[in-house]
């Protein structure tokens, strides 16, 4: 009998997308599953659809919880979770019906510890498109995968569009509570319990782009009081990485820096200093590093003019993490 896995779904405020997200979901090719929908105390009508989809389908199991944040919801999960493998949707998004199974095909196939597909952002009123017509498969080592993780090349931080077997989270890594920007300082440590990773180029998560999403929001303190802790979490752990792995980390310190620092109202001249002097002290490094992003090289040149310089980026608009 294949195994079971669990598949979680955070869940707060979401009342137009739910349905989409939760049908995807039942409608699997791999069908032993147990589903949590985490009903984060959601002051819409989210907890009960969650109920009446659970009187439809016994694999669907609904935790009703105080709001405690993205985080919480998903750890909450986690400490239950009975499978041995272990996925992420987000409430908003909806994915492919062979999701689970792709996933866990790269697994058993590649004897990995977690698998990853791509995602497809899409902005509300449109459709997804898929822009790869080839899937390529590669198998990493746990270096090798934190090199390109770091990086963003074939991958990045995202919680969800990857698989996990369950013994990842024996170790009592969870979700930081309270943080935004939560995956960035988790994933990685996850990576680390590896000995394989399998990657799939495959697009079968469909990420919905929200105007009011923690990431469309507009800025508020809690991003740059988290974007600091994220960033010192980073530099204290990239201390026992491996050379080639410290100078990826490098660039995704920047890259985290300069998302934020762009966000910042320019009257919020001691917050937007800081993270300057942040790039600053790697910024040479990034220029040197060729296998660093070449926005993030660029960025880096154009910080030499201060932050004059920077705000003539935001111009152009504002990437996601």
């Amino acid at each position: 009998m294949k195994p079971l896995i669990s598949i979680i779904v955070p869940i707060y405020n979401v009342e137009a997308y739910l349905a989409k997200c939760i049908n995807s979901i039942i409608n699997q090719t791999y069908g032993n599953l147990e589903i949590f929908l985490v009903d984060d105390g959601s002051p819409d009508r989210c907890g009960l659809i969650c109920d009446e989809y659970a009187k439809q389908d016994a694999r669907i199991k609904v935790i009703h919880k105080k709001n405690g944040g993205l985080s919480d919801a998903r750890n909450v999960a986690i400490d239950v979770a009975k499978g041995e493998y272990i996925t992420f949707v987000d409430s908003d998004d909806y994915v492919a019906n062979d999701y689970v199974e792709s996933l866990y095909k790269l697994i058993l196939e590649n004897d990995a510890q977690m698998s990853i597909t791509r995602c497809i952002p899409f902005f509300e009123g449109t459709k997804p498109v898929h822009i790869r017509q080839t899937k390529i498969t590669k198998v990493f080592d746990t270096n090798n995968a934190l090199i390109s993780l770091f990086y963003q090349k074939d991958f990045d931080n995202a919680a969800w569009a990857k698989m996990y077997h369950c013994s990842l989270f024996k170790s009592d890594i969870r979700y930081p509570t309270g943080w935004l920007y939560e995956d960035l300082p988790t994933t990685y440590k996850l990576m680390m319990l590896c000995n394989k990773i399998a990657f799939s180029s495959y697009e079968n998560y469909y990420y919905l782009l929200r105007k009011d999403s923690i990431e469309g929001a507009p800025f508020k303190l809690q991003k740059y009081e988290c974007c600091i802790k994220i960033i010192r979490q980073l530099e204290e752990n990239k201390k026992k990485m491996l050379p080639a792995i410290q100078k990826s980390v490098d660039c995704r310190i920047v890259s985290f820096a300069f998302h934020i620092l762009l966000e910042i109202p320019k009257e919020q001249i001691e917050m937007r200093t800081n993270l300057l002097d942040i790039i600053k002290r790697y910024r040479i490094r990034i220029l040197l590093d060729s296998c660093a992003r070449r926005k993030t090289r660029i960025a880096c040149l154009l910080s030499l003019g201060g932050l004059f310089f920077i705000d003539l980026m935001s111009n152009y608009g504002k990437s996601r993490t």
